[in-house]
């Protein structure tokens, strides 16, 4: 039993001793990582593009090699041009440029040529200078001869000298990936498979036992992605810089592409308000173009929307998504609010800006259908994610209602991700992964404070002079211009203006209603009241239903005043009408669906209501001082007074056939002494003078009917 007992101890000691001498592999978490940079190398190889990323690197050698434990990563990612037929690299500069990245001075630093689109011509020089390649599966490596169909005997020997300094490739590979005359053997030696020239097979065979022997042919070699992975050329495959960065084991937010480099920023600011709509996104395309015409490398789109049509929103992102890292830099600015899906707009850029209390995503100035969210759902996850290599879920869920969206970590690697159930389901490394908390249910609402620590914002400012300070922007930033129609739509597309031309218009009216025929006040009215709808209009709010309703509610009180008796149901029913099309033109919905929209509606009828009391306090001003002035007494009707201030209460009927003189013109309303009182009379026929005597013909309500005596 004692024996026991000691062989137990003996056997835990001996366990805990191994487990103190191995220790478990530390979790790599973001403070452990290496120290890295991407830049771009755009291609082809001319002029000074060599020279220029020669010193934007040393630009970074210092913070690569800050950390002498470790490593720092350098990643070149290269760019080849859009176009075809495009001048090749320079085979000199391509060779100045592979002698630096092999030369001493980046001994610390691990230098990785990322290819996400291949690379030909005697670029390829470069990526063999690097100590590691990575790949896209389909993208191919080679020819090296693309460029210059004739190779002499310098182009060969530069290729067998990066090869042999940095080993990425076997030398002979190095020469066929370059020379259509070579010949590559594959030799399968006890020692393993090993490349060379044909001419070098005799001495091969002095030094190690040779098994097999293969030619490798067509040459100059145009070797894939997933071949290289499969000869060892190539160290892992990788489309995206987030699965470089995964590959790599550090984090996606340090290999973004820096066009500021070799340079310094030039910044354009572009400006999105109010709600998104086909007019909006189009506008905003035009000024960001401008601005990228301009030669602007830093892109600073200002965000101040509540939504509206999710599928504009899409396109615009998808626009934004599609730019070139390597020449253009996003940053979505929202001091506000992007509510809805004017979220996914500013998830599209590089980066996200936002003041601490500002709102990102939740309810917004439009609802999605079902089919609707499933739609944007999968146009963002095959479109802007796909493109940018990112998790989808959780911005999908800041637009889309009914997505689940939980944070999930995964033990390995210590890298943390927010997924819907359906994402998760769908990954292959879904094994891998730790559900944990439940981040909310779309459409979650975020502020800037909140969306930090999820990974969605890269930096809380409390205004623009804050975003200038984080981009290191000294000079003044230039708005992207834009033309006088736009300036002009936003300006009568702004709440203030707007009320202001309902204010005119209601204040017109009432001077038309107090002026015989048809002047001043209806020509304000009508002017205003277009300016209003149209505006309107192409801010994204009103439609032909709010300008239908408008009209209808106009001729509704119109036939009330001057046709039919009293003041009843076309009357009351034509003010309602007034009404819903002015609060209709104010707001993207016809009905609330959400508390933002209920808000929104609170804010449409507010305004309302404040122009019709801004109508009263004018025409209480006006009713008592514009008569008395010089130049405006025409306009408006002085109030009668003495006797022409009383008005009979009893039936009119006993007027019928009563001879007076028109005191204004009728045109066809207006004013007529009738048995030494004013009345409000209406011409039976054409336009009848001042001073013409007049026949009351005809008794309507409180209206007389009254037809001239002169022929």
């Amino acid at each position: 039993m004692h024996m026991r007992h000691m062989s137990f101890w003996a056997w835990f000691v001996v366990v805990v001793a191994g487990l103190v001498a191995c220790p478990m592999p530390a979790v790599l978490g973001a403070d452990d990582s290496p120290p890295a940079v991407m830049l771009s190398l755009q291609l082809p190889i001319t002029g000074s593009r060599d020279t220029q990323l020669e010193a934007a690197i040393l630009q970074h050698l210092d913070m690569l090699k800050a950390d002498p434990k470790t490593r720092g990563l350098l990643v070149l990612r290269f760019d080849p041009p859009n176009d075809e037929g495009h001048v090749g690299s320079d085979f000199g500069r391509s060779l100045d440029l592979a002698r630096f990245l092999t030369d001493s001075r980046l001994s610390g630093v691990k230098t990785v040529a990322f290819l996400p689109r291949g690379v030909e011509g005697h670029a390829v020089l470069v990526a063999l200078a690097c100590e590691e390649i990575v790949m896209a599966a389909d993208a191919v490596l080679g020819p090296a001869n693309a460029d210059e169909p004739l190779v002499d005997d310098a182009m060969r020997a530069a290729y067998r000298e990066i090869a042999l300094r940095r080993r990425t490739v076997p030398p002979a590979v190095a020469v066929a990936l370059l020379d259509p005359a070579a010949d590559l053997v594959r030799a399968s030696t006890e020692d393993g498979e090993q490349y060379v020239e044909a001419a070098d097979l005799p001495r091969l065979r002095e030094t190690v036992a040779v098994l097999q022997t293969e030619e490798v042919a067509p040459v100059p070699l145009q070797l894939t992605g997933r071949r290289s992975r499969e000869l060892g050329f190539v160290a892992r495959l990788g489309n995206t810089p987030a699965e470089l960065a995964r590959g790599l084991g550090i984090e996606e937010s340090s290999l973004k592409i820096d066009p500021a480099a070799a340079g310094g920023w030039r910044p354009a600011v572009v400006v999105m308000s109010g709600p998104i709509t086909a007019d909006a996104v189009a506008r905003t395309k035009v000024r960001l173009s401008t601005a990228l015409a301009d030669g602007a490398t830093l892109l600073c789109l200002r965000i101040d929307s509540p939504g509206g049509a999710a599928e504009q929103s899409l396109v615009l992102a998808n626009w934004l998504a599609d730019l070139d890292p390597a020449k253009v830099h996003t940053v979505a600015y929202v001091p506000q609010e992007a509510r809805a899906d004017a979220a996914l707009v500013a998830l599209a850029c590089d980066d996200l800006v936002m003041h601490p209390d500002a709102v990102l995503g939740g309810e917004g100035a439009a609802m999605l259908s079902d089919r609707q969210a499933q739609a944007v759902a999968v146009a963002w996850r095959e479109g802007v994610a796909s493109r940018l290599g990112r998790t989808w879920s959780l911005p999908v869920a800041l637009a889309v209602p009914g997505i689940s969206v939980e944070r999930a970590m995964q033990p390995a690697t210590g890298r943390v991700e927010y997924f819907s159930d359906e994402e998760l389901a769908a990954r292959d490394d879904r094994e891998t992964w730790q559900v944990g908390g439940r981040v909310g249910v779309g459409p979650i609402r975020l502020t800037g404070q909140s969306a930090e620590p999820l990974g969605l914002v890269s930096h809380l400012v409390d205004s623009f002079g804050g975003l200038r300070d984080v981009y290191g922007l000294t000079d003044e930033i230039p708005l992207a211009e834009p033309r006088w129609s736009d300036t002009l739509l936003d300006a009568l597309a702004s709440p203030s203006l707007a009320w202001l031309l309902l204010l005119i218009g209601g204040a017109g009216l009432y001077i038309e209603l107090n002026t015989p025929g048809l002047g001043f006040g209806g020509f304000v009215a009508m002017v205003a009241f277009i300016i209003y709808f149209w505006s309107q209009y192409l801010n994204g709010t009103a439609g032909w239903l709010e300008v239908m309703l408008f009209a209808a509610g106009v001729i509704c009180i119109a036939a009330e005043i001057f046709v039919l008796p009293g003041f009843g149901v076309l009357g009351l029913g034509g003010g309602l009408l007034v009404i819903a099309s002015l609060v209709l033109a104010s707001q993207t919905f016809v009905v609330p669906a959400n508390d933002y929209q209920i808000r929104q509606l609170q804010w449409s009828l507010l305004g309302v209501l404040g122009a019709a009391v801004g109508v009263g306090i004018v025409a209480a001003v006006a009713r008592r001082w514009l008569p008395s002035t010089p130049v405006l007494r025409h306009v408006l009707l002085p109030p009668p007074s003495g006797n022409d201030q009383t008005l009979a209460l009893e039936h009119l009927d006993d007027l019928l056939g009563v001879e007076g003189m028109t005191t204004t013109r009728l045109a066809p309303a207006g004013k007529a002494r009738l048995a030494g009182t004013i009345r409000d009379v209406v011409a039976d026929g054409g336009l009848i003078e001042p001073g013409t005597p007049v026949r009351v013909v005809e008794v309507r309500g409180r209206r007389l009917l009254v037809r001239s005596l002169t022929p």
